[in-house]
């Protein structure tokens, strides 16, 4: 048992669905995370008495799939009887017809299909009861190019998210995705060995009890997920595995801050499309700039939007003469794109890594320290 167990009671929640797919893709979701008890009914089930008592559950999930079902009377005669239960809808994409026959069912809240991981977590933790609401950001520090310190600055991110508050001590997860390396593990001196490849096969093992076990603590408030197992890059199931343990890990986080690296993955990009907040970390000089801007406007067309997509120059060093780059010059490259410049701090950095520390254990009056407090601020 773990602390979180002990203090969060199993909420009892009754699947309708005669998806198999979808059905398997929310006992398998509901499943991963120990504070639900989940159980799976055809939706024939309705119309059976004594078949199941709905009041032993504390939330229902109703899969009409294309409709169909809302036509049939029996669906609301149940829905009139437990209207005390919390219900939530998933479905197709639906004609207007028959979106006015689902508002009659008076549900919590209505999923479409098909059905994405994240957003079923968020809204089940929303309307569980005992559960509240899940405030969890995630915040992804990418590199653009390789050796831009996005590693130290991700986990310096971490720290300043980490500091208390009057009213609470948040929750910080620090996740990283380069598994080829596993680096913040060295950087921070918490090398974990613990062989995922058990894990890489049967990605549903992955649950809040297995990230407590395998989770690092940090003295700066923080715990790190951070494994050198490049197997994961090339599994089947590496992705899925990557993608299950973000979930678990944000799913009980105040923050959560993936580093990705530069380099691609099978997960990248999917994480990049769904966080709250990116930073890209490049470095002053033409090619690195450059892969920034790039990346900048690939992330753009998948999200949708440039809004929380900062740009980070790292490493910049001022220079009276000479034929170096300049700020006013990033400034035209990136126009109205926000960009933060990080000036270089060899003696602190190369302290702080040599040791296995965080800078701000080195010098917290360093300018990267900062640097970095500014940047927790606009992502908190």
């Amino acid at each position: 048992m773990t602390a979180h167990m002990n203090i969060a009671a199993s909420t009892k929640i009754l699947v309708l669905s005669d998806d198999a797919a979808a059905a398997s893709f929310m006992l398998d979701t509901f499943g991963s995370l120990s504070r639900y008890d989940v159980r799976h009914l055809s939706l024939k089930a309705l119309g059976e008495k004594g078949r199941f008592d709905p009041t032993q559950f504390d939330l229902i999930v109703l899969d009409v799939d294309n409709g169909t079902l809302l036509q049939q009377p029996e669906l609301f005669t149940f829905r009139t009887s437990y209207r005390d239960i919390p219900l939530v809808v998933v479905s197709e994409d639906l004609p207007d017809d028959m979106l006015r026959l689902l508002f009659r069912l008076n549900g919590n809240d209505w999923l479409k299909k098909p059905l994405e991981r994240r957003a079923l977590i968020d809204m089940i933790s929303t309307h569980a009861p005992g559960t509240g609401a899940s405030d969890s950001r995630v915040h992804a520090v990418v590199s653009a190019v390789g050796g831009a310190g996005a590693s130290v600055i991700a986990s310096s991110l971490a720290h300043v998210l980490a500091q208390p508050t009057k009213n609470s001590t948040p929750r910080i997860d620090l996740f990283d995705t380069d598994f080829c390396s596993g680096a913040l593990g060295y950087y921070l001196n918490l090398v974990n060995d613990y062989d995922l490849k058990p894990v890489i096969a049967n990605p549903s093992r992955v649950d809040l009890e297995f990230i407590d076990l395998v989770r690092k603590r940090h003295s700066g408030g923080f715990s790190l997920l951070s494994f050198k197992q490049p197997s994961v890059l090339l599994a089947p199931k590496g992705r899925e595995l990557v993608l299950r343990m973000l979930d678990v890990a944000a799913f009980e986080s105040d923050h959560t801050i993936v580093d990705v690296p530069y380099y691609d993955t099978p997960w990248k990009y999917e994480v990049l499309s769904s966080v709250n907040s990116i930073c890209i970390v490049t470095e002053m000089t033409v090619p690195a700039l450059s892969q920034a801007k790039d990346l900048f406007a690939t992330l753009v067309r998948l999200r949708g939007s440039s809004e929380q997509i900062f740009i980070v120059i790292n490493k910049y060093r001022a220079k009276l003469f000479g034929l170096g780059l300049r700020r006013q010059q990033t400034e035209k490259i990136f126009k109205e794109i926000p960009t933060h410049v990080i000036a270089d701090d060899w003696d602190t950095l190369s302290e702080a890594v040599n040791r296995g520390v965080l800078p701000f254990q080195v010098n917290s009056r360093a300018r990267f320290c900062s640097a970095v407090g500014k940047l927790g601020a606009l992502v908190r």
